[in-house]
């Protein structure tokens, strides 16, 4: 931190979206807010000396070169330590037209103002210690969110869980290093049991940061919404259901069995939520290269989703052996559809509902459909739906990490721990393996931003807006 330097410029920027709206948001942060706020805005029934931190208060947007009234509007004054920077900072609120929002801001920029970079109303609280980089992390992970996985884990890291995880895991560490010291200052001493408790307290610490990396493959799986797969034998109709959910000619529709050779991805809102739709290449034995490559990523595609649509013809309901080795792992997210009603001839959906449920264990009941006339789409929705709102209800205690620069500091931080624990095993110089858990701990220690350099800041936060 020694080698960063504080800005001292006060800075602003609208930080609300482009385009037109009921208001707008312009903030600024630093020194001169309150005699920059003196002159832009005038209060209505009060003396700007009368004003009083975190009240909200109306009046007009003052151009002080033309010296005219340009709209009106509502703002707060926040005075440093206890804003969101820990500078002063103020907020205006005028109508939200996208003319007269540049102009106010062109008017406090003429107050003695610089615009804001990206990111650097965050990185002046990360500065100020209002905020440490886990939750300036999880505050652009908010922003960024698509799916309400992805919005609870990081709104978990903001309010400190993901803090407590690494927090754990360093107390472990120090645990271990403290016993490499013991044995460092008091060599005359017997300690009972010690090896024996290092490598296990070794193991134990390797497995919790083994637990939070895997975290980070499955915060990124869910990063796009949830997944929704069509899957079947071919040319049992899941690229005319594709076609008739996303409401275009999306995929290729062939009587001709292995059409689909590749996996085809669109994005749609399922009941508000949004959905990543995936047709897949049919399942089934073949020893044609293209064909069985389509089918790998098939199966790959089926074990990631989070739901699986899959797709039976009502008039071929054979045994499939295929859809027995996938079932594995997906009963609960696995949704039975069986397509062509409309050339069933007179059959008993009951009875083959029932048949189909019995003869391969389904845990969901079968929906009917037609892809031709879009009969039953509505039930198939709601029932891939129902799947989503269980797997929603069961993340709110989920904890992990969000970003590539936290997972490269557990993987540089288990390393070393297994290289102290391979030391200790051969017997080298405590002083060695005492090197190797501190610079651990100290990665660790990076993750909550104990030490970091001003090139990492810089990247970090230019992926902020600029009114961020």
């Amino acid at each position: 931190m020694s080698s960063l330097t504080y800005e001292i410029d006060t800075i602003c920027a609208i930080s609300s979206p482009s385009g037109e709206g009921a208001i707008s948001i312009i903030r600024a942060s630093g020194k001169d807010c309150i005699y920059i706020l003196q002159k832009v805005f005038k209060p209505y029934r009060k003396d700007f000396s009368d004003i009083k931190p975190r009240f909200l208060y109306t009046g007009r947007i003052f151009d002080f070169q033309t010296e005219s009234y340009v709209d009106e509007a509502v703002c707060v004054f926040i005075k440093g330590p206890d804003s969101y920077t820990g500078e002063d900072m103020f907020e205006i609120y005028p109508h939200g037209g996208v003319f007269n929002t540049k102009y106010i801001l062109e008017i406090i920029l003429k107050s003695g103002t610089r615009l804001a970079h990206n990111g650097e109303f965050t990185k002046r609280a990360y500065l100020n210690n209002k905020i440490n980089l886990i939750k300036a992390e999880s505050i652009l992970e908010i922003i960024k969110a698509n799916s309400l996985k992805t919005l609870v884990i990081a709104n978990n890291e903001l309010n400190g869980l993901l803090e407590e995880r690494i927090n754990k895991i360093k107390e472990d560490y120090i645990y271990l290093l403290a016993s490499v010291e013991a044995l460092i200052d008091f060599p005359e001493e017997i300690f009972e049991n010690i090896n024996a408790d290092f490598l296990k307290k070794t193991e134990e610490t390797a497995e919790l940061i083994g637990g939070l990396m895997a975290s980070y493959e499955n915060y990124e799986l869910n990063k796009h919404g949830f997944s929704v797969v069509i899957a079947g034998a071919p040319n049992v109709g899941k690229s005319s259901i594709l076609n008739r959910l996303v409401d275009k000619n999306r995929a290729i529709v062939s009587d001709t069995a292995g059409t689909t050779r590749d996996y085809i991805e669109e994005n749609l809102f399922l009941s508000n939520k949004p959905v990543k739709i995936i047709d897949t290449a049919g399942l089934r034995e073949t020893g044609e290269t293209l064909e069985y490559e389509g089918i790998k990523q098939s199966r790959n595609q089926i074990k990631s989703a989070d739901a699986v649509l899959y797709v039976f013809d009502i008039n071929d309901l054979a045994e499939n052996e295929i859809l027995r080795d996938i079932l594995e792992g997906k009963r609960d997210s696995l949704i039975p559809v069986i397509n062509k009603v409309d050339i069933s001839d007179g059959k008993d959906l009951s009875v083959i509902g029932k048949n189909v449920m019995q003869a391969f264990g389904f845990t969901n009941n079968p929906v009917f459909i037609s892809a031709k006339t879009g009969t039953g789409f509505e039930a198939m929705k709601k029932a891939a739906h129902d799947i989503i709102l269980k797997i929603e209800g069961g993340v709110k205690d989920d904890v992990g990490i969000t970003t590539l620069r936290q997972k490269n500091l557990l993987v540089k931080s288990l390393n070393l721990l297994e290289n102290a624990k391979d030391k200790f095993k051969e017997g080298q110089p405590l002083e060695l393996i005492s090197i190797d858990l501190r610079d651990g701990i100290n990665a660790l220690g990076e993750i909550v931003g104990g030490v970091t350099n001003e090139d990492v800041l810089d990247i970090l936060f230019k992926e902020f807006c600029i009114g961020k």
